[in-house]
C-alpha cells in the first residue's frame, strides 16, 4: 500500500475516533456545567475533584488491562493520534490487518451508539481508545479549572482608587494597556523562524490585518503594537490550541489573552475583547477537526514548526 493511500486510511480512521470521541467529551463537559448551575463554589469544586478522581480510577484500569494504550497515553492530545502515536504497531499483525481492510463507510453510529462495543471485533480497542481519550482530555479539563482557580487566589486583588474631584484645570487621563508581568507571559519556546512561519500563517486572514514578525514577537510579550480584530474565534483558538498541545506556549493562554486583552472578538457591532469564556467555547468547538477547510490551513502550518 503506498504511503498517500496509507495515510488516507488512517485518515479516515481517525474521523471515525474524532466524532466518537467528540460527542463522549461534549457530554460530560455538558453535564458536569448543568450540575454546577445548582450548587455554589464549594459544592463546585467538590463536585469537580470527585469526578477527577474517577476519571484517574478509571484511566489507571484502563492502562493496566489494556498494554496498547500507552502510546494513546502520550499522545492523546494530538488531532491526528492514530497516525501519530505508536499505537498502531503495537498492535498484533493480524489486528492491524483488521483496521486496513475496515471501510469507513461501513461504520454505523447508531448501532455504535446503543452498543459503544460494537466495532471491537472490525477495529481492536477502538471503545476502549475512544473511552481513554475523552477521561485523558476530560481530566485536563477539570485540572486546569483547579489551576485557574489556584491562580486566581494567587493574583492580588486591585485596590480601589480614592477618586479625586475634578476642575477644568486638570487633564484628561490616559488609559494605559495593562503591563504583562513577565517578559514572555505566554511562556514561549518559539524561535525565530516559528515565529515568522506564524506570522505567515496569522496572515492568512485570520484578523482584520495582517502581522510582522516583530508584530508577533510584541503579541508574544503581551504589549501589541496594535490590537487585532478576529475574523475568526474559532480559527484563533484552534492555532494557540496547537501551539499549547505542543508545549510551545503556556497551557494558560486563554488567560493570558484575555487578561492582556490582546485580540478584540469579531463582533464588528462593538470593541469587545476576547475573554476567556469566548476561548474556552471556541476550544471545546475545534478539538479534532483539524482535517476542516480552513482549520486545515492552520494544522499544516502547525506541522511545519517541528522542522525549523
Amino acid at each position: 500500500m503506498e504511503n498517500t493511500e496509507f495515510k488516507a486510511k488512517f485518515d479516515n480512521i481517525q474521523r471515525l475516533f474524532d466524532r466518537c470521541i467528540n460527542h463522549a467529551y461534549e457530554t460530560l463537559e455538558r453535564s458536569i456545567y448543568m450540575k454546577s448551575q445548582y450548587l455554589n463554589m464549594e459544592q463546585v469544586e467538590e463536585l469537580e475533584g470527585q469526578e477527577y478522581i474517577r476519571a484517574a480510577d478509571e484511566l489507571a484500569s484502563l492502562y493496566m488491562s489494556y498494554s496498547v494504550l500507552s502510546e494513546i497515553q502520550r499522545c492523546y492530545f494530538i488531532h491526528d493520534f492514530f497516525w501519530e502515536s505508536g499505537f498502531y504497531e503495537a498492535l498484533k499483525p493480524d489486528e492491524k490487518r483488521k483496521y486496513l481492510l475496515f471501510s469507513p463507510l461501513s461504520f454505523d453510529y447508531s448501532r455504535y451508539e446503543q452498543d459503544n462495543s460494537a466495532y471491537d471485533e472490525e477495529l481492536p480497542y477502538f471503545s476502549v481508545v475512544v473511552k481513554t481519550v475523552v477521561l485523558e482530555r476530560y481530566s485536563a479539563y477539570l485540572r486546569k479549572k483547579e489551576e485557574d482557580r489556584a491562580q486566581a487566589e494567587l493574583e492580588p486583588q486591585p485596590e480601589q482608587e480614592v477618586q479625586k474631584p475634578t476642575t477644568n484645570t486638570e487633564l484628561p487621563i490616559k488609559v494605559v494597556p495593562p503591563i504583562a508581568e513577565t517578559e514572555n507571559p505566554f511562556g514561549s519556546i518559539l524561535n525565530d523562524k516559528q515565529i515568522e512561519l506564524i506570522a505567515d500563517c496569522i496572515n492568512e486572514e485570520m484578523f482584520n490585518a495582517s502581522v510582522t514578525v516583530d508584530d508577533l514577537k510584541a503579541i508574544l510579550s503581551c504589549k501589541p503594537n496594535a490590537i487585532l480584530r478576529s475574523n475568526n474565534n474559532r480559527y484563533v483558538a484552534f492555532l494557540f490550541s496547537e501551539l499549547s498541545n505542543r508545549s510551545l506556549i503556556t497551557g494558560n493562554w486563554q488567560s493570558v489573552i484575555a487578561n492582556n486583552k490582546l485580540f478584540l472578538s469579531k463582533d464588528k457591532s462593538r470593541d469587545k475583547y476576547l475573554n476567556q469564556g469566548d476561548l474556552a467555547t471556541a476550544t471545546n468547538y475545534v478539538k479534532g477537526i483539524s482535517h476542516e477547510k480552513g482549520f486545515a490551513t492552520i494544522y499544516n502550518y502547525i506541522k511545519q514548526l517541528k522542522r525549523l
